[in-house]
């Protein structure tokens, strides 16, 4: 009971109760929680406005990701075996309260995050699974920390089911026709400076379809911002270039 008051007590758990009070409104909704409020935070390194839900975190991609979820029912199957990928909590607690869905997930360090309790500590360039046993994989921004991301979409192909569907989503630069990136370059400013982040070790250009359809997927890539308004945009805070990257096998 003591430690729960104390908890409840945390400066920064305060802060965060008295921000949601301050920005109460219905101007932006969030599609993973349903709250609403004058505006979303902002986010990133270089800040993005109107980006983060000061409820559950969701960030412009995982909006997207829930409104086409939502959208597209006939995506799931009567039992669906998912795999997840480095297992965001917003969807983790989704998938998990599905009946059709049998969850699994899994990280490189899963110790280091917020993530499931059940998630297992696993390399995604290599699956210690049967080949054909996923009708869904999710891997939604990993493959631009991953070294070998052509092995780690092999790995992917591999263990999805005939007929199966992935969503393998990653930040690509549109203005970008190949992809860029240095094996060499470890230094985590010079990183950023390059690759956006200092755990990114790429920029995806418009080569990242090749990429994927190298490994075996059909690849339909999915504009999915574009079927709102420019004020729903703005009410679920979507972002432009926020691609989806729907593959089959």
């Amino acid at each position: 009971m003591f430690s729960s008051i104390k908890r409840a007590l945390h400066p920064k758990i305060l802060q965060k109760k008295m921000l949601r009070i301050a920005m109460r409104g219905k101007n932006v909704e969030c599609p993973c929680c349903g709250a609403t409020f004058v505006t979303f935070l902002p986010a990133g390194i270089q800040k993005r406005p109107n980006a983060a839900c000061l409820k559950c975190g969701s960030l412009e991609r995982h909006r997207a990701l829930s409104l086409y979820f939502k959208d597209n029912p006939g995506l799931f199957k009567a039992h669906n075996r998912l795999l997840h990928v480095a297992p965001e909590k917003i969807f983790s607690i989704y998938f998990q309260s599905r009946k059709d869905i049998e969850y699994v997930a899994i990280d490189l360090e899963p110790d280091a995050y917020d993530y499931a309790p059940a998630t297992i500590a696993m390399d995604l360039t290599d699956l210690q699974f049967d080949a054909d046993n996923f009708d869904i994989i999710i891997c939604s921004h990993v493959l631009e920390h991953v070294p070998d991301d052509a092995k780690a979409m092999q790995e992917m192909y591999r263990v999805l089911k005939p007929g199966g569907w992935a969503i393998i989503n990653v930040p690509v630069d549109p203005n970008r026709t190949k992809t860029f990136e240095d094996p060499t370059i470890h230094d985590p400013v010079k990183r950023t400076e390059l690759f956006n982040q200092p755990d990114h070790v790429r920029v995806y250009g418009k080569d990242y379809v090749d990429r994927l359809q190298a490994a075996g997927f059909v690849v339909e890539v999915i504009q999915w911002y574009y079927q709102y308004d420019h004020n729903t945009r703005f009410k679920y805070g979507l972002k432009e270039n926020e691609l989806i990257y729907l593959c089959r096998k």
